[in-house]
């Protein structure tokens, strides 16, 4: 009898330590294009993100945790942020586009952005939510929308969303912090790319 009671009590240890550690809820959706062939792609480059969110900040730095952990796969060459930047005012600019708006990525927009920086997809997406509680009740959530695009068709390859949540009933129940903004966001970049790669 004691043994069992042993045994009940190390597993409810474990349950509660994983859950601890596991404590970033959220979840994630993917579509990966059943017809792609991602081996032709050597070079790619990523686009501002659309923010959605409060923080005026949160499309560049997951854009910025997108680039970092694409650059520690070592799958693809990534073209430098500013690089990319500085084309992409380039073509706004001659497509008459207003500075600081967002834009539209069409097929035809895609195909033009691959031609000029010499790269055979794009990836962009949004943040949908990126916020922090700063000592309030509610919780930290970063969650974002990634795409990949062929530049040369226009056609999605891959596409995910995900979303962690910096809380959760048991880390409340123990009175253990909130994840950090900076650690959900690498977390929610990591688990979205983990669809694809």
């Amino acid at each position: 009898m004691y043994n069992n009671i042993t045994n009940v009590t190390r597993f409810l240890l474990l349950f509660v330590l994983v859950a601890i550690i596991t404590g970033c809820g959220g979840g994630t959706v993917k579509y990966i294009n059943p017809s792609a062939n991602l081996s032709y792609i050597k070079k790619i480059a990523i686009l501002p993100f659309n923010n959605f969110s409060e923080d005026k900040y949160a499309g560049e730095k997951v854009r910025s945790a997108l680039t970092i952990d694409l650059m520690s796969r070592h799958v693809f060459d990534v073209m430098e942020q500013g690089e990319v930047s500085k084309v992409l005012g380039m073509i706004f600019r001659e497509e008459g586009f207003e500075e600081g708006r967002a834009v539209q990525m069409d097929k035809e927009m895609v195909k033009m952005v691959g031609e000029k920086l010499g790269v055979q997809a794009v990836i962009l997406g949004s943040v949908n939510d990126f916020s922090s509680s700063r000592g309030g009740s509610s919780n930290n959530v970063v969650s974002i929308s990634v795409r990949m695009i062929d530049t040369s068709s226009g056609i999605i390859l891959w596409q995910a969303n995900t979303t962690e949540v910096g809380n959760s009933t048991f880390r409340k129940m123990l009175g253990v912090d909130q994840v950090e903004m900076s650690i959900l966001t690498r977390d929610a970049v990591r688990r979205a790319v983990s669809t694809l790669l």
